[in-house]
């Protein structure tokens, strides 16, 4: 078995999702998933309310940026702490 080949198919596979995993949260499309399952947990949200999806984004955000930055840093080759 040739272990750098391996190495080197998972790595580009594990490129691949992590890509996939920045578009998927990158959208509009997460936040609206997002405001859906806090309306699946009892949670009404107001759409119409400007204010309160803003407020959704900026969690969101505060969340998805910092991990997407993190995962970035990971594609072009940083070291990323993992403690």
């Amino acid at each position: 078995m040739e272990k750098v080949k391996v190495t080197e198919v998972v790595n580009d596979i594990i490129i691949d999702r992590i890509t996939q995993l920045i578009e998927d949260m990158s959208n509009h499309d997460f936040i609206e998933f997002v405001m859906d399952r806090l309306e699946q947990e009892g949670i009404k949200i107001d759409t119409d309310n400007e204010d309160v999806v803003e407020e959704i984004k900026e969690v969101v955000g505060s969340r998805v940026i910092p991990l997407l930055h993190k995962m970035s840093e990971y594609l072009v080759g940083k070291n990323i702490p993992t403690q």
